[in-house]
């Protein structure tokens, strides 16, 4: 059996039409607004500091090394920390708005008996739970973009100029944002096709966010240590160099080991996947002064970021496969 895209279309315009329409989604939708503004603001003046004392360090730095001495110039201070400032609402509230937007997507339909006037009519149940998946994906994507479009429009009202390497880095992790969204919206769907209400789904997916957004890392740094064992006691001053090799050794094993099981427990939560992206985009900025990263080091950059990449896909890849499966066989008897 073909899905017929055209009524996949249809449906899916429905649902984002109604969603854009719904109180509860355009109330939390002002509340990131509200939040974005606040962080811009606080981004555009944490800026201005660190100009101010970028400008300092450079007129001290000339005044102590002689004419002779070309000085080393210090970091300068990267707008790229401004356009980045809604990943931290993101991180916090963005599954609140990704549940809103999916906890009903089927039970609120069974509550009101709409979906089994919409499945008399000739439609079929897998391009129904499709066009209402591309529905809500496509609110949210529209959503997540709202706050980075503030934040280059802020950027550009107080004079600063937004490089192509800026925007380019804005819009790669917009679309981290919205596979991060995406993963607490499936979870949402998939616990709406078996709720009785939207009630019960609206908590069930709740406590999944909570349990990867706290439970996940604390457990995480459980495992990590279970498995590593007690750190190797350091060595005394007057130690001898076989043994402060031997005792490196065993630190360098320690963390290797650690870090590996830490890292493969935290991939299993978004909250943890999209941090550790931001994480790594600000820790190449520092390395690169600044400077295009994209451009002095593509291949470091997608190697740091592709495991972070496939757990955010694969992440609503699984619960959706879930609600799609549970839609199908559902009873609406």
């Amino acid at each position: 059996m073909r899905i017929d895209l055209s009524r996949v279309a249809i449906i899916a315009r429905k649902e984002f039409a109604d969603h854009l329409t719904d109180r509860t989604f355009l109330l939390v939708l002002a509340l990131f607004g509200i939040l974005t503004v606040l962080a811009l603001h606080d981004g555009l003046a944490s800026y201005a500091s660190s100009l101010q004392w970028y400008a300092l360090q450079l007129e001290a730095m000339k005044a102590a090394v002689p004419p002779s001495i070309p000085p080393n110039s210090p970091y300068i201070p990267s707008t790229m920390y401004i356009l980045l400032a809604p990943r931290e609402n993101f991180l916090l509230f963005g599954p609140v708005l990704a549940i809103a937007v999916g906890f009903d997507l089927i039970s609120g339909e069974r509550t009101t008996r709409s979906l089994r006037m919409l499945l008399v009519r000739p439609v079929f149940r897998d391009e129904v739970i499709t066009g209402k998946a591309v529905g809500g994906a496509a609110v949210l994507a529209l959503a997540s973009a709202v706050p980075f479009i503030l934040a280059l429009g802020a950027m550009l009202v107080a004079g600063f100029t937004v490089t192509p390497y800026a925007a380019v880095m804005v819009v790669l992790f917009w679309g981290a944002t919205v596979l991060y969204l995406l993963a607490y919206f499936a979870v949402a769907v998939a616990f709406s096709g078996f709720a009785e209400d939207g009630g019960r789904a609206l908590a069930w997916a709740m406590a999944v966010f909570i349990l990867f957004s706290t439970a996940v890392p604390t457990a995480a740094g459980y495992a990590a240590g279970l498995a590593a064992g007690p750190l190797p006691e350091p060595l005394p001053e007057d130690a001898l160099p076989e043994g402060m090799q031997s005792y490196l050794e065993e630190q360098s094993r320690y963390y290797g080991t650690y870090n590996g099981v830490r890292n493969a427990v935290l991939a299993l939560s978004p909250n943890s996947n999209y941090e550790g992206m931001y994480e790594t985009v600000v820790e190449v900025l520092v390395d690169y002064h600044g400077e295009d990263a994209v451009t002095h080091a593509p291949g470091e950059l997608l190697d740091r970021l592709w495991q972070n990449v496939v757990a955010l896909v694969a992440f609503p890849a699984i619960f959706l496969a879930v609600a799609y499966v549970r839609f199908m066989r559902i009873d609406l008897r």
